[in-house]
């Protein structure tokens, strides 16, 4: 199987460390990445705070990606949410609420048919309080143990490698930025700790991990490139491409 590139990104609705709101400037930290396949955190649909645009649909066509949004605050038709964006095809996209005792939460699920292969790309921002994300992961977990493919979740995990919940998600999945520096990601400006990362499942291997600077956001984009291991199994039902 050929090597992917993986970026998680959290984009505070296009929020600049200048305080201006620029899509533009998103979509270019996304393609300076190289990232074929991506999870992007705090995304806006129809938000007065940023000019109404919607967000996901407006990255996909700019970077030529497939792309999915999965709202977990609703304002009428404005909302606030996780999106996946892709190079291949999704065949199937589903939003799970996670257990909130603030802001609502979710995991937005993608199936990408990744040429011959079937996988499930997760994405996902956890809660502010310790309690919360404990509760969060174990759903999140109880959701990946059912799944049929080979899996990667991304997310703003708003928690570091040292917490319970990072213990917690790491006894089924593989950290896949853990080359054995911490890839500080928040804030932007001045990184001091890593919140952001990218878990996959035991199929996957990966080749290398960075991030990258730019002051789009707040956050900064997280990247891993991985490659799925050459015994996985091929999925009988999909014709080659």
């Amino acid at each position: 199987m050929f090597p992917i590139r993986v970026v998680s990104y959290n984009i505070r609705h296009a929020q600049g460390i200048n305080g201006a709101v620029d899509i533009h400037q998103i979509a270019k930290s996304l393609a300076y990445t190289g990232g074929k396949l991506i999870g992007l955190q705090e995304v806006d649909k129809h938000m007065p705070r940023s000019h109404f645009v919607h967000q996901a649909k407006t990255l996909g066509q700019l970077l030529y990606k497939n792309w999915v949004y999965g709202p977990n605050l609703n304002w009428g038709v404005a909302q606030f949410g996780n999106a996946i964006l892709s190079h291949w095809p999704v065949l199937l996209y589903r939003q799970y609420m996670l257990p909130s005792k603030g802001e609502k939460r979710g995991l937005l699920e993608a199936i990408i048919l990744l040429k011959h292969r079937k996988i499930s790309f997760f994405c996902t921002h956890l809660g502010l309080k310790r309690e919360e994300r404990m509760d969060q992961v174990r759903d999140i977990l109880g959701i990946i143990g059912k799944c049929s493919y080979p899996c990667i979740l991304v997310g703003d995990f708003n928690n570091g490698p040292t917490s319970e919940e990072y213990r917690l998600l790491t006894t089924i999945l593989k950290d896949a930025t853990d080359m054995g520096e911490p890839y500080k990601t928040y804030p932007a400006q001045q990184p001091q700790e890593q919140i952001d990362y990218i878990f996959v499942s035991s199929e996957w291997n990966t080749l290398s991990a960075t991030t990258y600077h730019t002051l789009a956001s707040d956050h900064l984009p997280i990247e891993a490139t991985l490659r799925l291991m050459e015994n996985v199994e091929i999925d009988k039902d999909i014709q080659f491409l």
